[in-house]
């Protein structure tokens, strides 16, 4: 049991352990996505409503263009706010051991893959990455996707096994539903089912076994963001989807980012990755060895991952799981194409090099602020209960709040936005960032700045709350 090996694997979770619990409510800081999904989440266990809250009794109308990251996520956060009340410790505790459960996963599937030497450089390079902690510890659904995802790939059987097949299924229904980039999960899987049986007479069969697992969470998934089914709601949200950025020029989008695997760190550091990792199937093709399904469909998501990434604003988030399955493949690939004292020669370098970068940044803007909380905190104390206060894009410190009127406006993209829009008759008005153009001109003339904390900002109603309420 203390063997070299599992002394290894002790000391790189509790490495895990600690840096994902460090500071656990301000690191990393909570942010735009986080706070809609905090949202959902309490409003599920103080309304019973799967929605998020605009206003005392509202909710958003088209819930497909709100909710993301979805039930296989949030359903844990739920039930940990109902345990231990609306804060953010409580709402980041399952994300803590997603992580570990990931870690878990990824250790256990490149064990069975190659070698318990290249699980534990796996494992090491997961818990020394800097994005791990970032993404994975904020109420986002990448981790648990991911999570989910994996064990989808450890339960697919080379043989055919009904039982295997089906619950495959259940777990690449679940990471599908855990947010709409994992719907390239199931196609990804299905190009390694293709690729490996398509000369089988069991293709069909291994089909049908895993949309039989996969169907159940994907209609209770399509519930959640469409109660009343229909094809026009489904073609709504899946052009959405596609598109969820609304960019009218796909060209200059691919141009840009395609250019920052040449000129930005982290996206330089996943290319070094994906180059070595594809030499590593490219030489076992060439040699005519046998390629692994999971290698196929590791491929294939990857590839899919960067097609979605290419399309977005540029925000490394959107490319940060494919960067998590490389570093399943990384270790492996170094010991097959040079040899395995130089592939832990590389991978300690690389994991010191991770391991330093992520302490050097625990106390930046990205991954550490305590705003939310401070903010909220001085709303608290200044409003009372029969107070209306407003949020403009400031869902993390909405859901901090408890016992006031809340009303909330959240602009998603350039043309979608929810919430309400006339802001004259409130008693305050919580602001992330600058007040956006459509409503400075009220803020100006209805309202006086009262204080404001990091990027948050409290405007006063100058009227009386008498004269107007």
């Amino acid at each position: 049991m203390f063997s070299r090996d599992n002394l290894i694997l002790i000391i790189l979770f509790c490495l895990l352990l600690f840096f994902g619990t460090w500071q656990l409510p301000e690191s990393p800081a909570t942010w735009f996505d986080e706070g809609i999904n905090l949202g959902i989440a309490k409003s599920l266990i103080n309304n019973g409503v799967f929605n998020l809250e605009i206003g005392p009794g509202e909710f958003v109308k088209e819930k497909q263009f709100l909710i993301t990251s979805n039930y296989p996520v949030l359903l844990p956060v739920a039930l940990s706010l109902r345990l231990f009340g609306s804060n953010l410790v409580a709402a980041r505790l399952p994300m803590i051991l997603f992580l570990i459960a990931f870690a878990l996963a990824a250790y256990f599937l490149v064990k069975k893959l190659y070698s318990k030497e290249a699980a534990i450089m796996s494992v090491a390079l997961i818990v020394s990455f800097t994005p791990f902690y970032g993404n994975g510890k904020a109420v986002l659904g990448e981790i648990p996707g991911l999570f989910y995802f994996l064990c989808a790939l450890l339960l697919l059987p080379p043989e055919f096994n009904v039982k295997k097949l089906f619950f495959a299924g259940l777990f690449t229904g679940l990471s599908a539903a855990t947010k709409p980039f994992f719907l390239i999960v199931p196609a990804a899987i299905f190009v390694g089912e293709i690729f490996y049986y398509r000369k089988s007479g069991e293709l069909l069969k291994r089909f049908t076994y895993l949309a039989a697992g996969g169907v159940l969470p994907m209609l209770a998934w399509l519930y959640t963001i469409l109660p009343s089914l229909s094809p026009a709601g489904l073609l709504s949200a899946f052009s959405y989807y596609a598109n969820s950025y609304a960019s009218s020029d796909f060209w200059v989008l691919i141009s840009a980012n395609a250019l920052r695997f040449f000129t930005e760190s982290t996206p330089i550091h996943f290319l070094a990755l994906f180059l070595i990792s594809a030499a590593f199937i490219f030489w076992k093709k060439r040699r005519g060895e046998n390629i692994k399904e999971i290698e196929i469909i590791f491929a294939a998501f990857i590839l899919l991952a960067l097609a979605f990434y290419l399309k977005t604003p540029g925000w490394y988030r959107y490319f940060f799981p494919a960067h998590m399955v490389l570093f399943l493949i990384f270790p492996t690939a170094l010991i097959y194409l040079f040899n395995k004292k130089t592939a832990i020669i590389l991978i300690t370098f690389l994991f010191i090099f991770q391991f330093v970068y992520t302490i050097s940044q625990r106390n930046t803007s990205i991954y550490y602020s305590n705003e939310a909380e401070v903010f909220s905190g001085y709303v608290m104390e200044t409003t009372a209960p029969k107070d209306k206060i407003f949020f403009i894009n400031a869902p993390s410190a909405a859901f901090l709040i408890e016992g006031r009127q809340i009303y909330q406006y959240l602009q998603i993209t350039p043309i979608l936005y929810f919430g309400k829009t006339d802001i004259e008759n409130y008693n305050y008005i919580a602001v992330f960032g600058v007040g956006i153009d459509m409503f400075s001109g009220a803020l100006k003339a209805n309202y006086k700045i009262q204080k404001q904390i990091g990027h948050y900002s409290l405007y006063k109603n100058l009227v009386s709350s008498q004269a107007r309420f």
